[in-house]
């Protein structure tokens, strides 16, 4: 029977599922024309092939029996045996039921070099949600024992992979496996249907509602991750609703509740700001400064000048961005942002100049009769209009204008078609040769 599994592993076709084989099992064929695929990978490269894989970090670290491996690990259910190969991060603790992990991993049949899978060839790090039956039972098992950064050793038995069965010829029966593991990252996923369950007569309690709104914004979050922003704006609007609905008890209850308030609606911003929805985020702004009694987190303030400027209130932008710089001054992402607010400013003032000289630079050359005189009044005048209702429309609140270019005549006209805008027109404090041209507020 032995004999009848030593001949060369063949490769397939098609990419064979392991999760379809063990739910429904799976067809596949044998790709034929290269039969005599090797072990050896002699292509005359040292290190790496073709694709960048180390052939080096693929090479099984345990070719003799399983049973002789098992003395040098730590069991840590029936089916599994484990040896820490580097530790991981403790504080973040083990990686728990219901995330999104992120892993390397190779996995080896017992006495083979080669692996018969590994992340590794794929050149990408292989990421599963945890609990939901996604990948093999041990796989899953495994990395819920591991911390972030942790490498570890399994030797998994056939009965959490493809048990007593097992996929002649290329998987034999009651198979265990060896796997190389290292976890690269985890998130907590949540529940999206966390607040569905709750019964009519709970949902203004506190102590009930709390957690599940924890549960729905860390799916907020994952989908958010994913870039899934729609999902994500749906889950942190429901949270916020579940918990504007409950009664406090005390002022704990409050505290904690603000804090996750202010957490749900600084997101929402994030996930705004991704759906062009400046305004929307804005809005959101809000009732993060009310919540923080006007003093929001840098986070916050950074989401907030991102939208100010979206909607080209460059001005108040900048302002917004230099306060999020003063609790975070080493923040490259920040610095960043005020520079191409400034190259914007500047671009905007540039363009506005020469708006302006184009519109006002009509000049007598020469004596004209009065009918000419009272249509070129006519046409400045019109040009004006249209270039103060350009400015009314815009996002700045002033704009300076060159006084050599102005006659008299178009100074006074220009001065009396700005107050009926609601515009001051007036000379310049750092330079007399300049007109200031600016926005009066309204008064409520």
């Amino acid at each position: 029977m032995d004999e009848e599994y030593q001949s060369s592993p063949q490769l397939l076709k098609e990419p064979l599922s392991f999760a379809e084989l063990i739910v429904a099992g799976a067809h596949f064929e044998v790709h034929t024309a290269n039969n005599d695929y090797a072990v050896e990978y002699d292509d005359g490269m040292d290190e790496e092939s073709e694709n960048g894989v180390d052939h080096e970090a693929l090479i099984s670290p345990w070719t003799r029996s399983f049973d002789e491996l098992r003395q040098f690990m730590t069991p840590i259910s029936e089916h599994i045996y484990k040896r820490i190969m580097r530790a991981g991060i403790k504080e973040q603790g083990l990686v728990p039921d219901k995330a999104r992990v992120a892993l390397r991993y190779s996995a080896y049949w017992e006495g083979e070099e080669a692996p018969f899978d590994s992340s590794l060839l794929r050149g990408s790090n292989f990421e599963f949600e945890t609990g939901k039956g996604n990948v093999l039972e041990g796989l899953d098992a495994a990395v819920r024992s591991m911390q972030v950064y942790e490498q570890a050793e399994f030797i998994i038995s056939y009965h959490l992979l493809f048990h007593e069965l097992g996929c002649p010829p290329r998987i034999k029966p009651k198979a265990d496996a060896l796997f190389k593991v290292e976890v690269i990252s985890f998130t907590p996923v949540g529940d999206g249907n966390s607040l569905e369950d709750i019964a009519p007569e709970d949902r203004n309690k506190f102590a009930i509602v709390y957690p599940r709104a924890q549960d729905m914004h860390l799916h907020g979050k994952d989908c958010a991750k994913r870039g899934s922003y729609r999902p994500a704006v749906n889950a942190f609007e429901r949270a916020i609703d579940s918990l504007n609905y409950c009664r406090m008890a005390d002022e704990k209850d409050e505290a904690k509740q603000t804090q996750l308030l202010i957490t749900l609606y600084t997101n929402l911003m994030f996930c705004f700001n991704k759906l062009n929805q400046a305004g929307k985020a804005c809005i959101m702004m809000k009732a993060v400064r009310r919540l923080t009694n006007n003093k929001p987190s840098c986070k916050a303030l950074f989401q907030e000048g991102r939208a100010l400027a979206a909607l080209g209130d460059y001005e108040h932008a900048r302002k917004v961005f230099v306060q999020a710089q003063a609790k975070q001054p080493n923040n490259k992402e920040i610095s960043a942002e005020i520079i191409n607010i400034e190259q914007r400013v500047s671009k905007y003032k540039k363009e506005m100049r020469e708006i302006w000289q184009r519109a006002m630079s009509v000049k007598q050359e020469e004596p004209q009769s009065k009918q000419n005189t009272d249509i070129e009044d006519h046409q400045y005048k019109h040009k004006f209009e249209a270039q103060l209702e350009t400015f009314g429309k815009s996002n700045a609140q002033t704009i300076n204008i060159s006084r050599t270019i102005l006659s008299d005549k178009e100074f006074e006209t220009l001065r009396l078609l700005a107050t009926k805008q609601n515009m001051k027109l007036s000379l310049s404090p750092l330079d007399v040769d300049q007109l200031m041209l600016s926005k009066l507020k309204i008064k409520d």
